[in-house]
């Protein structure tokens, strides 16, 4: 059953929700909630927002992630339709400063990045100055192979192209840590990689940081704004994210560092310095908070961002040149991709998900597509190899899928 379904114990539970909500509302002492996209611009600051739900084998899980020293901290929130039902923060933002998680702390988001831009790529079909279908020469004539590949392939993983972040140099990698980068640079770093195309165009899924950071270049080059101002103008506002940015230098100060695990540490960590958001660019230059990644999933499946034919495009899974299913993942959790969204189900509810990880931090956003239930949790550390992070991470986000469909009802006959 879905959220629109009259299931008189769903809608006691809702009215229960708005209870505490217009309470909470009219209690001047009392921290504010956040609602709807429209009205995050009205909140200024935005306080914390307390557990609107008590979950408590959600927040084991959590504090158990960060008792075993596998995260410093992280932050957790689930939203149904606009509404925060469970949004809370645990152990340290700051090792150093003992800085508190909250679920404002603006961590790293890494490849959750993409999304965005492959938004950004529809908002400018939207304008008439481009087609997903283009091919790369139309933008980028001298790149090598640009007219065998398209702007879809490229938003799809689809390209062959091969990754100038993973696998890349240590010494560019540490570089890009500490300065900034022009487009004409990073052009070079990503054409410099070998092979460039590790497959045939169309031919198979390939995940390409190359292709993201490409496809923000071609953003930059359309609009003639900056990354950062792009999305600022065009995703985050309609969104109403009021804590979601792109830095615009590396030395641009965070509140929240990101680590590796170290059990030999003294603080059982090590600070891990991320590369320069000019340096991920499209492919994961953003930070934001896991409120601010519900409200975007909640805008963007509520059509406040793209119109209805670009949302489904995005969400519609990519088809190989032969015909089947460009395939992210196989297997009894298989994922496909679409544009920017990765593809799949969770008890036979339709999803649609992204991960992220970068030096020092880890990410992952979902959203049920179809009962508009979402579930952002945002880690500072990378797992850096840890034993046992990358089945915690899971189980964390599965448990918060569960809680939400159970209080939704959508799980039901």
């Amino acid at each position: 059953m879905t959220a629109t379904h009259e299931n008189p114990a769903l809608l006691t539970r809702r009215s229960t929700l708005a209870l505490m909500l217009a309470a909470l509302a009219g209690n001047a002492a009392g921290p504010s909630l956040i609602k709807t996209a429209e009205t995050i611009a009205a909140i200024a600051p935005r306080k914390l927002a307390p557990p609107l739900l008590q979950w408590p084998t959600l927040d084991t899980l959590a504090q158990t992630m960060v008792d075993k020293k596998l995260t410093p901290g992280l932050s957790l929130s689930v939203m149904s339709a606009g509404v925060l039902l469970y949004s809370r923060g645990f152990g340290m933002a700051n090792v150093e400063t003992s800085a508190a998680v909250t679920p404002q702390t603006e961590f790293r988001v890494a490849s959750i990045t993409k999304q965005f831009t492959a938004a950004a790529i529809l908002l400018l079909a939207e304008d008439g100055l481009l087609s997903v279908d283009d091919s790369l020469a139309k933008f980028m004539p001298d790149f090598q192979r640009a007219t065998d590949i398209t702007l879809r392939q490229l938003l799809s993983h689809t390209s062959g192209m091969g990754d100038y972040i993973n696998g890349q140099a240590q010494s560019i990698l540490t570089e890009a840590q500490s300065r900034d980068y022009t487009a004409s640079e990073l052009m070079a770093i990503i054409s410099a990689r070998q092979p460039l195309y590790k497959a045939q165009p169309g031919a198979t899924w390939l995940y390409s940081n190359s292709a993201f950071t490409i496809l923000g270049l071609i953003v930059e080059k359309l609009s003639g704004l900056a990354l950062a101002d792009f999305f600022q103008q065009r995703l985050f506002i309609p969104a109403g994210l009021a804590q979601t940015k792109i830095d615009k230098t590396c030395t641009a100060a965070a509140v929240c560092n990101g680590y590796r695990p170290n059990f030999r540490a003294p603080t059982k960590y090590d600070l891990a310095t991320p590369i320069s958001p000019s340096f991920a660019g499209g492919a994961g230059a953003i930070r934001s908070t896991t409120e601010d990644l519900c409200l975007w999933h909640c805008a963007l499946l509520e059509g406040k961002v793209l119109k209805p034919a670009s949302l489904q495009a995005m969400l519609t899974p990519t088809l190989l040149k032969n015909g089947t299913p460009a395939y992210e993942r196989r297997g009894v959790e298989a994922l496909e991709y679409g544009l920017g969204q990765g593809l799949g189900t969770f008890d036979s509810l339709k999803v649609a998900s992204h991960g992220g990880r970068i030096n020092g931090f880890t990410g992952h956003l979902r959203s049920f597509t179809d009962n508009k239930l979402t579930v952002a949790i945002l880690y500072n550390s990378d797992g850096g190899g840890a034993p046992g992070f990358s089945g915690a991470q899971k189980g964390l986000r599965t448990e918060a899928s569960r809680l939400g469909i159970a209080y939704l009802g959508l799980n039901k006959a």
